[in-house]
């Protein structure tokens, strides 16, 4: 067993025979490479102090960094702005004391505060919008889902006549999904009409940099909207679906098919219904009063005009009745006559004041009235068909209808068709086992193919080309000399007996020597 010794003379050797020149850039590069990696575990690690600033926000804060003192880099082409993370709250700190960089909703209130006093008036409300969009911009980036936003409001100049004045209108562009804008929409139009007087939301319009428009809605769908609206309740369906028969028959023993029929129709209804029953809010009545006859004097005592005229009647006596008894028809005066003369006075009426009394109210009655104003939602589910194939290895005790009765129960709409079939799966082909040991093993494969590429082209052309270039040209010639083949020559030669040359040149060993030594160099 070769000792290590030789190892390392071998690998001496080896080393020797390289040429100083590549020795020299080796260790140029090495030396590089290690003063590099010195510089990364030495400094002390980089965090970003601000990202996304504008070319001129980004310049006041690296002029603001140098003068005091502080390292920063820059990454992204200049939009990152990085410094040590030892003095990132320092850094922070000192900017956030400048007021560096400014945001567009205090630069817009500070130009607006700082305005001299000859700014007219159209100058100040122009910066007062100017101002108030950045803020409304601001507080619009801050919600869900939404990227970037431009406000963008008119207000128009007052009028003399408040008849005559128009309203404020306002737009907003902004950056996000469709989904989170269609969410958003609404939101953002109330919360810019709650920021203008006189503004409401309805005059207010969102659009997203796609250029479609997500408030005010449009009264009807547009095709991609109901294509949309069809798929997202077929998949919601088809995941009802897979909820139920996952645990049944496994979430690889059933395919499912969903077609939803919506209808688009749009509808808004007036109602007014009237009822049996009346509510009495207000009512007048007029009542008089007369005491007295119809001719009596009702005025002032005295006076001609209160005196009516005598009535003209006559009178008709009674007609006698039988078997009554006489009259009294004595003197007046006489004692026969009395009784008829009391009983006279009290018939006789008692004397009373004449008078009249009037009273009047008055009384409003409302009728049982019910007023409705009913919009009906953009779609509604008409009928949903399911179909359901179902693997008959895995249903085990569970029947078909059972299946078919509980997608039935899952769903409310109008009309809902299922259709359920058991039928027996066909296996899928496995892949070969060499192309999952290959799958499986690529990464190692790549690896080591990487680490073969290197060491032949390190032992294949790097070592052999340095071999060639430390090697003197006489070797290189000496040695194609000899691994040139030579092709044998076929002769014939008499023997000669060299005796006396052998003892010459062992009594001249110096002479011969020197003899060898001068056809070397000549060779």
């Amino acid at each position: 067993m070769p000792d290590w010794r030789e190892f390392v003379r071998l690998g001496q050797k080896q080393a020797s025979q390289v040429p100083v020149l590549i020795w020299a850039v080796g260790g140029a590069i090495a030396a590089s490479l290690a003063f590099v990696v010195w510089l990364e575990t030495s400094a002390p690690p980089y965090a970003a102090l601000y990202e996304g600033l504008s070319p001129a926000d980004g310049g006041k804060v690296i002029a603001e960094l140098q003068k005091l003192g502080i390292p920063y880099q820059l990454q992204g082409a200049g939009n990152i702005i990085l410094v040590p993370v030892p003095e990132l709250a320092e850094a922070r700190l000192q900017l956030g004391a400048a007021q560096i960089p400014q945001t567009g909703v205090s630069a817009g209130w500070d130009k607006l505060e700082n305005a001299p006093m000859t700014t007219s008036d159209l100058a100040q409300s122009t910066m007062a919008a100017q101002a108030l969009e950045a803020s409304l911009q601001q507080s619009i980036e801050t919600l869900n889902g939404i990227h970037t936003a431009q406000v963008y409001i008119a207000l128009p100049a007052d009028t003399p006549f408040l008849a005559d004045q128009p309203k404020p209108t306002a737009s907003v562009v902004i950056a996000a999904d469709q989904q989170d804008a269609e969410a958003q929409g609404e939101t953002i139009a109330n919360l810019v009409a709650g920021a203008v007087p006189g503004l409401t939301a309805a005059q207010v319009s969102v659009a997203t940099t796609s250029g479609v428009k997500v408030y005010p809605a449009d009264s009807l769908m547009n095709t991609t909207s109901q294509f949309a609206t069809v798929a997202q309740v077929e998949n919601g369906a088809m995941g009802r679906i897979a909820e139920l028969l996952g645990p049944l028959v496994g979430p690889d023993n059933f395919r499912t098919n969903v077609s939803a029929n919506l209808d688009f129709t749009q509808e808004h209804i007036r109602q007014i219904a009237y009822g049996p029953s009346q509510l009495v809010q207000h009512q007048t009545t007029s009542q008089s009063t007369r005491v007295g006859a119809e001719t009596a004097a009702i005025g002032i005592p005295g006076a001609m005009s209160n005196e009516p005229p005598a009535p003209t009647t006559a009178t008709t006596p009674p007609a006698p009745v039988p078997n009554a008894p006489a009259a009294n028809t004595g003197v007046v005066g006489a004692k026969g006559t009395a009784p008829a003369s009391a009983a006279q006075t009290a018939a006789a009426p008692a004397s009373t004041v004449p008078g009249e009394t009037t009273s009047t109210s008055d009384q409003t009655y409302v009728t049982d009235e019910n007023d409705a104003d009913i919009i009906k939602p953009d779609w509604a589910v008409k009928s949903l068909a399911i179909s359901v194939v179902l693997n008959k290895a895995a249903l085990g005790t569970v029947t078909t209808d059972q299946v078919k009765a509980a997608l039935a129960g899952a769903f409310s709409y109008p009309q809902v068709t299922v259709s359920v079939l058991s039928a027996s799966f066909q296996s899928a082909k496995l892949p070969p086992a060499s192309a999952v040991l290959l799958q499986a093993t690529g990464p190692v494969t790549h690896a080591v193919l990487e680490v073969l590429a290197a060491a032949a082209l390190l032992f294949g052309v790097a070592l052999p080309l340095a071999k060639r270039l430390a090697t003197p040209a006489p070797v290189l010639q000496a040695a194609a000399a000899i691994a040139e083949p030579r092709r044998p020559i076929i002769a014939s030669l008499s023997t000669t007996d060299y005796s006396d040359l052998r003892v010459q040149a062992t009594e001249h060993v110096a002479s011969v020597a020197k003899l060898l030594q001068t056809w070397t160099e000549e060779e």
